[in-house]
This record gives structure tokens, C-alpha cells and sequence, in this order.
């Protein structure tokens, strides 16, 4: 499920889905478990343009070795 964080007086909050509320039975007050990532968004996504500093298969090679030898 993927949500935006809202404002919610001085905190943030989640809205639930009604279909994961039918479906999961939470009730007000019920104590759930979320787990929580950032979410990454895709390039096509950003739309734009992109400044790289380095070079695209230099960063693609270092996603899958490691960031060490930057």
C-alpha cells in the first residue's frame, strides 16, 4: 500500500484504505503494525532533467558493488 504523510495537528498521519480496513477487520482503538520505507521515486517519475556528476554506468556499477570506490 503506498500513502502520503498528512498533516495532523502537530503530528503526521496515515488514512488507512477502506478496502485494507474492510479487509484486515481494524477497528478504532485496534493496535496494527506498519512497516515503514521511504519511497523511492522512479526517474520517469521526477520528470525534468537530471545533472549527473558521474558518469551513468559508473553509478549503475556502483549500486551493485558499492559506494566505497566513489
Amino acid at each position: 500500500m503506498l500513502a502520503k504523510a498528512k498533516k495532523w495537528g502537530n503530528s503526521i498521519g496515515f488514512v488507512i484504505p477502506a478496502e485494507i480496513v474492510k479487509r484486515e477487520r481494524i477497528r478504532p482503538g485496534d493496535a496494527v503494525d506498519l512497516v515503514v520505507r521511504r519511497r523511492v521515486p522512479k526517474l520517469e517519475e521526477l520528470g525534468g532533467t537530471l545533472k549527473l556528476h558521474h558518469k551513468l554506468e559508473d553509478l549503475l556499477r556502483l549500486m551493485e558493488e558499492g559506494w566505497d570506490d566513489l
